[in-house]
């Protein structure tokens, strides 16, 4: 059966299973080559008992919850976030590189999703302990909450997505490894949008001549996401590169910027053309350019208007898409597919309307690209923001497609 990905980002859905039971599963457009916006991770299942309604027929909502999901930083919206109320805790994430499925949620579980300014709200149902759930992609916090009738605020300490894991007290991020290079200091952007620094494995590989996590695939395989920002126009070796293809297949998910772009190209060909400077096939140009949005991903739009940015500039900016192609390759199980890229983000570059940040599909995991350097110097540039934007995004979940 092939798989795809589920956009999580709008509604649930409702199907039979075989127990009788219904269970919620995340539903809504895919995107183009099926990329998700939006997806929860940590394959499980949960759920609680809830009373039932009068004369036996569906419960009752006794009151709601409402609040506000924000980034680890504390201030910034986080659009899309699963919430829900369950009376046991959810299994664990696991701790390395794995396959997500998606959350299911057993019938009348209370659950909402938060809108582009991160609010939400949910129906309650009863009173008494319950664990209070807020995720988006493998970023998730569990809190106890004590459920009253009537409308009640959520603890917005419980409703901020933690900066760093702690598992015994409910928090859970993803493992990142940066392989950092000369430029776009992604590590300080991470750190300003509130994870904490050391829980960033970063390795100091300035033209990538250095011992790094993609040599051994046994140490590549403790991460859930790894980074290639700007450095010089090299790749990796061939043990690295199959060891990348492997992590992605697996369910990594691997971020290049600019001139790394090698490290996607070579192990990820056919998907993205660049604008070339050489006959030798270079596209490093030393030319920088800031490029004016001109399309963006309408949920990535909506989100950064509720944040008052509606015209961003993605700065600094040097390779250049020159085309995108869809690619027949194999799913998760071995069946022949089709993926085609999806562009978040377009803009005016000096060739034109181009792609500025892309995502495509490998089996379980994702590949992501961006043009442009994500670091600033001073606050947060819309291109950081649009960073934390795709990164959780493309955090998706697997699942069996949705029935027309």
């Amino acid at each position: 059966m092939r798989h795809t990905i589920l956009s999580l980002s709008l509604v649930v859905l409702t199907a039979c299973s075989a127990t009788g039971k219904e269970t919620g599963t995340s539903g809504g457009n895919a995107g183009s080559g099926g990329n998700g916006t939006g997806g929860i991770g940590g394959a499980q299942s949960t759920g609680g008992d809830f009373p039932a309604g009068v004369g036996g027929g569906a419960p009752k909502p006794t009151g709601t919850l409402a609040g506000k999901v924000v980034a680890p930083e504390g201030t910034i919206p986080i659009s899309g976030a699963l919430v829900y109320l369950t009376s046991t805790p959810p299994p664990a994430i696991p701790d390395g590189v794995y396959c997500d499925t998606c959350v299911t949620l057993s019938s009348g579980v209370p659950h909402a999703f938060s809108k582009p300014d991160g609010t939400f709200e949910l129906e309650t149902y009863g009173a008494g302990e319950q664990f209070l759930v807020v995720q988006k992609g493998q970023f998730r916090r569990v809190r106890p909450i004590t459920i009253t009738a009537g409308a009640m605020p959520a603890d917005p300490t419980a409703t901020r997505l933690p900066s760093r894991m702690d598992k015994a007290a409910g928090d859970d991020i993803p493992k990142m490894a940066i392989l950092s290079g000369a430029w776009d200091d992604i590590g300080t952007s991470l750190v300003q949008l509130g994870i904490d620094a050391d829980q960033i494995a970063t390795y100091g590989c300035q033209g990538f001549n250095c011992t790094s996590p993609f040599e051994n695939y046994a140490e590549l395989s403790k991460f859930h996401i790894a980074f290639v920002p700007c450095s010089s126009c090299n790749s990796g070796g061939n043990g690295e590169i199959d060891n990348i293809r492997k992590f992605v297949g697996a369910g990594g998910k691997l971020y290049v910027t600019d001139w790394s772009y090698k490290w996607m190209d070579y192990g990820f060909p056919g998907y993205v053309d660049f604008e070339l400077i050489s006959s030798e096939g270079d596209a490093c140009t030393v030319t920088e350019y800031d490029a004016p949005a001109t399309q963006m991903d309408p949920d990535l739009a909506a989100w950064l208007g509720a944040q008052g940015i509606t015209n961003p500039v993605f700065e600094k900016g040097y390779t250049r898409i020159k085309a995108l192609h869809s690619v027949n390759t194999t799913d998760l199980e071995g069946q022949p597919t089709t993926v085609t890229p999806k562009t978040w983000i377009s803009g005016q570059t000096p060739n034109g309307d181009r792609p500025l940040t892309i995502s495509f599909e490998q089996q379980c995991g994702r590949v992501l690209f961006s043009t442009y350097h994500s670091e600033s110097s001073t606050g947060l540039l819309p291109q950081e923001l649009a960073l934390l934007y795709v990164l959780l995004e493309v955090g998706v979940c697997i699942e069996d497609p949705i029935p027309e």
